[in-house]
């Protein structure tokens, strides 16, 4: 009997101390290049790495800078320019003290196979055996018991396994869905996990690659909407997949989805911090992910955390109502919630960029003043005590 007893007390806490794991996204520093798109990143140890990628512009402008993170300072630091030149739509993945780099579209359209190994100690690029496969930009990868995975990219489905002790690659068993570009992929524990992107329209497919055996097998679907362009990280053994747009209206996605490889199931976490974008750049370090650029017609600098933020049983996304009027805004409007609570708002710029917060206690009406804003459109950002959330955007004349 009491043995009976004390394996129901573990469970009933291990229940309670799940349940007390929310997630949530925090602004963290600017990303110190400029706003881009179609970027890389990847990480080594306690330290993050972004850089690469585009903008559009009347002639497109490309970057092959490279730029470290500390989480602990939360500062930037440029790093040396990555060894293959300008480059965009590039993939990367990490083995052990090292980040590879390669693939992707160079300022005169040519597609690439070549790959960079970059070491952080040394701040060098050294050139590694180039993929196998055709050129293409915007594939996948991910790291797998020591070696890296690369494949689809350019509509293709191929995929390629590379061995840094011998630096060599060798073809693995193909991606069995459709050939795809701008899809996302991610390791979570020992299995490889590849899903959504553009097949000539969007896809919510989702597959786990496994090497024991060098099989595919499909999964759920994503439950969101089907996409392209979107982002993902694995975090704490759970597989997070958002942002994105959905290739024919030019909608960008802000909503986050969590994939549970133990029961195959899906659900819906916080939404992304920032505005609703497609190319959103991830790494994780430690418990802890991190996403930043992008795009939505406007480039992005802004920079998010993702990872534990309070004791607040949270499984879910938590939608918080609420209104303002008028909107557009000339000189003042009301915002008023659906709860008597206590709550912040944040106005941000649409490139991520907070301009104005204030906490209110335990009301559900605030006079909102224009002040000094300049007139054009902004972001406004409404979190509760409780953990629900909510976003709108605000036009001030």
């Amino acid at each position: 009997m009491r043995k009976h007893t004390l394996l129901l007390f573990l469970l009933l806490l291990s229940c309670v101390l799940d349940a007390q794991t929310q997630y949530g996204w925090v602004q963290k520093a600017t990303f110190s290049g400029t706003g881009r798109h179609r970027a890389s990143g990847a990480s080594v140890g306690n330290r993050g790495y972004l850089g690469l990628g585009h903008i559009n512009a009347v002639v497109d402008i490309l970057y092959d800078d490279w730029w470290e993170y500390d989480p602990g300072s939360d500062t930037w630091t440029q790093k040396a320019n990555y060894g293959g030149g300008l480059r965009y739509h590039a993939v990367a993945f990490t083995i052990g003290n090292f980040i590879y780099v390669g693939t992707g579209r160079d300022p005169n359209v040519v597609l690439h196979t070549d790959f960079w190994k970059f070491d952080p100690v040394n701040n060098n690029w050294v050139q590694v055996a180039s993929l196998p496969g055709s050129a293409r930009r915007g594939a996948v990868a991910f790291t797998l018991n020591g070696f890296g995975y690369v494949g689809t990219g350019s509509y293709y489905a191929d995929f390629f396994k590379y061995d840094p002790g011998n630096n060599t690659w060798s073809p693995i068993a193909a991606f069995p869905g459709q050939g795809r570009t701008s899809a996302v992929g991610i390791a979570i524990n020992s299995k490889g996990y590849v899903g959504t992107g553009d097949v000539g329209g969007n896809t919510g497919d989702w597959w786990e690659y496994n090497p024991s055996n060098n099989q595919w097998t499909a999964k759920a679907n994503l439950a969101g909407l089907p996409r392209m362009e979107a982002a993902a990280f694995e975090l704490n053994g759970i597989g997070y997949v958002g942002t994105g747009d959905d290739f024919s209206s030019g909608n960008n996605y802000q909503d986050f989805w969590a994939y549970n490889p133990t029961n195959n199931s899906w659900v819906q976490v916080t939404d992304f911090g920032g505005a609703a974008r497609r190319y959103l750049t991830t790494f994780t370090i430690g418990n802890r992910a991190y996403a930043g650029t992008g795009t939505s017609g406007i480039n992005y600098q802004d920079f998010w955390e993702f990872g534990t933020i309070s004791d607040i049983p949270e499984t879910t996304n938590q939608v918080l109502n609420f209104t303002v009027s008028p909107n557009p805004i000339t000189d003042r409007a009301e915002i008023r919630i659906d709860e008597d609570a206590d709550w912040t708002f944040e106005l941000l710029s649409l490139d991520g960029k907070l301009i104005r917060s204030e906490n209110i206690v335990q009301r559900n009406l605030y006079a909102f003043e224009r002040g000094d804003l300049v007139a054009g459109m902004y972001l406004l950002r409404i979190y509760t005590a409780n953990g629900k959330t909510g976003t709108q955007k605000l036009l001030i004349h």
